[in-house]
């Protein structure tokens, strides 16, 4: 996987989750953070915060977007909390929600670059 002038934008995992909430590392990251620079009034990266992340509903929303893939009957008990950058790793990270049985889940991570125009973002709930 290659990384350019040291960001990583997007990333499609398979995760494996257990009952309860588990913090997983996007491995997404941009170096170049300036977004009001860039394009005014644009969602950073997350809230800054340690895992398990930010309460729900904490603003400002994310720009990361956390984007099911299939098969998607998998994430039946599946549920997401608002991506959040932990200043340990300075990458995105998203705290996920398993109701009843363990889950195996693809997800698709996705930073879109403040290159291809403003965005706006509320939080996921």
């Amino acid at each position: 996987m290659g990384l350019k002038a040291g960001a990583l934008l997007w990333n499609r995992q398979r995760l494996t989750l257990q009952v309860g909430a588990t913090s997983f590392d996007t491995k997404l990251t941009q170096v170049n953070q300036s977004f009001a620079g860039m394009s005014p009034n644009e969602p950073p990266l997350g809230v800054v915060a340690a895992p398990p992340g930010p309460a729900d509903g904490t603003t400002p929303g994310s720009r990361v977007q956390v984007i099911p893939q299939a098969p998607l009957s998998a994430w039946t008990n599946v549920t997401h909390g608002e991506p959040f950058l932990n200043s340990a790793t300075d990458t995105v990270w998203v705290t996920f929600h398993v109701i009843t049985a363990p889950a195996t889940v693809n997800v698709l991570f996705w930073d879109p670059h403040s290159m291809i125009g403003p965005g706006n973002a509320d939080t996921y709930h």
